[in-house]
């Protein structure tokens, strides 16, 4: 059996035990204990008394009277007690065949069951730590500034922080310890409601408060507002949970397919911990769809249009994750000249950046045994697999202009038969929207508790005291990478991860806050929070709604109807502004416009500006000339 924790003692040492009381704690162990083990049992066992009363009562008065009937009605007179005495003795064998097959199934599956509540005590024991221990070596790879700024955030991002070390994640920011200082009386006045005092306090430090956001904008936009939020007496909730990573998901399948870790990042598989963490204790995220109900060549053509469209979706996934892995990898070389700063920029300008950098590395010429020479051969490698998935890309691309343009003739012609008003009011009544839940089921839970544990078992993963280690040495990134790629593998099959409208439904849902977990906090207790953070996040599908619209007036070119207006509005809290945008302009009505509704014409010329290929051209010059002159 898998055994990779160690034995928990009866108090966890160095424990915060000023955040929550002794029986609040009991509380929670309580209910996580509880909550696993009723996913862990499948059936409730039946008394072994009450299956020896059913089988005596079967083989005696139910045997005789069903038997004296049956003769009575047949024969005319009573049978003989042989006869009873047979099929008596026939069913107490029969019933105690049975009763020992399931005295062998109940000992087999209770085994089941215990080994099952085992593991998934133990993932959702681990999982939490994995997530600190990467977070702590994502933290390792940075510089001294940006470490410091980070745990700054970190601080900043917790609901319960005391005022104090918000007072320290100020200073730590910004340095200035008379703005920290005021961030710590701004974070009491706040829990008390004075929201007056700090109004007063806000105004008083404004011009501090501007000058230092704009020194922490030009480096980090994202710690910025963070900043902002707290110096202005704005505090995160539990119910507004955390904004997940943008295409996490895509850089890790992208990092499995290659079997390349430096596709993916140390915050990548800190978002698939949180998510994984989350469906295991219950998380339900909603997901819009819409059905269509017309006549069948129509809808036939719809669903290819659909199906066509993810595939575009995955394609053009694998080009963004692609770039956004050279980019890294260039950031890696201060040659190249790329910051962290750019890649956080949009796509089309971060990839002139790439392109900016690599012709500098090209220019500086390094020893192909340097560092940057090694960068630059990795990366120029990686230019030949983006111009690859860009090629695919295209092919995608003319595939789903062929299923536009046949979706469009059979649209066209039908409403023209049909008239154009009529067209709509019967279209309108044809379109259904669906709501749907992404979520694991209590066999889905076992199964990747399962999968998850006998995975870390072939690495080797072990933990002491508040360390994960890996075999004998500490845990480091390249593995966090292959644990985060294979649960994301692990979680695929169970609610398709790689297909984009599920992809794009967990991006646009918050993540669980999960501030309220700790190193050395037990199994069960992880388990009662997390099940509670879990339901506690809120959801707004009023993206997802404006997305949906978006989707049916420009892609479709179907009529967004007063009726589907305020259906979305009044049941997801669309914008009514952007509805009514998209009601009055559904676009011209040539396939350009639907594919235009997927990325912008900046990105096309991104993609396809020729200089990646006299790049590639130059790389090989490159490294002919170094190998001519290494022999």
């Amino acid at each position: 059996m898998f055994r990779l924790f160690r034995q928990r003692k009866s108090e966890a040492s160095g424990a915060p035990e000023t955040q929550e009381s002794n029986q609040d704690q009991v509380l929670i162990e309580a209910a996580g204990r509880s909550r696993i083990t009723e996913v862990a049992t499948s059936a409730r066992k039946v008394p072994w008394s009450l299956n020896l009363l059913q089988l005596l009562w079967a083989a005696g008065p139910v045997t005789f009277l069903a038997m004296q009937g049956g003769y009575f009605l047949g024969f005319g007179h009573a049978a003989p007690t042989q006869n009873f005495v047979f099929f008596a003795v026939y069913t107490l064998l029969f019933g105690v065949i049975g009763l020992i097959a399931r005295f062998v199934a109940d000992a087999t599956r209770g085994r089941r069951q215990e080994r099952s509540q085992v593991q998934l005590r133990n993932t959702i024991d681990l999982l939490p730590d994995l997530l600190f221990a990467t977070r702590d070596l994502a933290m390792g790879e940075m510089t001294p500034d940006m470490r410091r700024r980070q745990s700054a955030a970190v601080l900043l991002h917790e609901v319960e922080v005391s005022p104090e070390a918000v007072a320290v994640a100020v200073r730590e920011m910004t340095g200035d310890p008379t703005l920290a200082s005021t961030a710590e009386q701004i974070e009491i006045y706040r829990r008390l409601g004075l929201h007056a005092r700090v109004a007063d306090l806000v105004e008083a430090t404004a011009d501090a408060r501007m000058a230092a956001l704009e020194r922490l904008h030009a480096e980090d936009s994202d710690l910025a507002e963070l900043l902002r939020d707290r110096l202005r007496g704005v505090a995160p909730t539990r119910e507004d949970g955390v904004r997940r990573i943008d295409q996490f998901l895509e850089r890790l399948f992208s990092a499995a397919d290659a079997d390349d870790l430096t596709r993916c990042t140390l915050d990548d598989v800190q978002a698939i911990f949180v998510l994984a963490f989350e469906l295991v204790n219950g998380r339900q995220i909603k997901r819009l769809s819409f059905e269509w109900s017309g006549p069948w060549q129509l809808g036939r053509a719809l669903d290819r249009l659909e199906y066509q469209s993810n595939r575009f979706r995955v394609a053009q996934a694998g080009v963004i994750s692609r770039l956004r892995s050279l980019g890294m990898l260039l950031a890696q070389s201060e040659t190249s000249g790329i910051t962290q700063q750019h890649l956080r920029e949009p796509l089309p300008v971060m990839g002139q950046q790439v392109l900016a950098g690599l012709r500098t590395m090209l220019e500086a010429e390094p020893d192909v045994k340097s560092p940057d020479g090694r960068i630059l051969g990795a990366a120029m490698s990686q230019v030949e697999e983006l111009r690859e998935a860009r090629d695919r890309l295209m092919q995608a691309q003319s595939r789903y202009a062929n299923a536009v343009e046949r979706w469009e003739n059979l649209r066209r012609r039908e409403r023209d038969r049909k008239g154009a008003q009529r067209w709509q009011k019967r279209s309108a009544r044809r379109i259904r929207v669906s709501e749907e839940l992404i979520e694991l089921d209590d066999d889905q839970k076992i199964r990747l508790a399962d999968g998850l544990c006998e995975y870390l078992e072939e690495l080797q993963i072990r933990r002491e005291g508040d360390f994960i280690f890996f075999g004998k040495k500490p845990l480091d990134g390249d593995t966090a990478k292959r644990i985060g790629i294979q649960l994301a593998l692990l979680l695929d099959p169970l609610v398709e991860l790689s297909n984009p409208s599920i992809q794009r439904a967990i991006y646009s849902s918050p993540a669980a806050y999960l501030g309220g977990l700790y190193v050395g906090m037990s199994a069960d207790a992880k388990a009662g929070l997390g099940s509670a953070m879990v339901r506690m996040v809120r959801q707004d599908l009023g993206r997802a709604a404006e997305w949906l619209a978006l989707r049916l007036t420009r892609v479709y070119h179907l009529p967004l109807t007063d009726g589907m207006r305020s259906f979305l509005e009044t049941h997801y809290g669309a914008n009514p502004e952007r509805l009514a945008m998209l009601a009055q302009n559904t676009g011209d009505e040539s396939h350009p416009v639907a594919l235009r509704a997927e990325r912008s014409p900046e990105f096309d010329a991104m993609v396809q500006d020729k200089e990646w290929g006299r790049l590639l051209r130059r790389g090989a010059r490159y490294r002919q000339a170094e190998e001519a002159r290494q022999t």
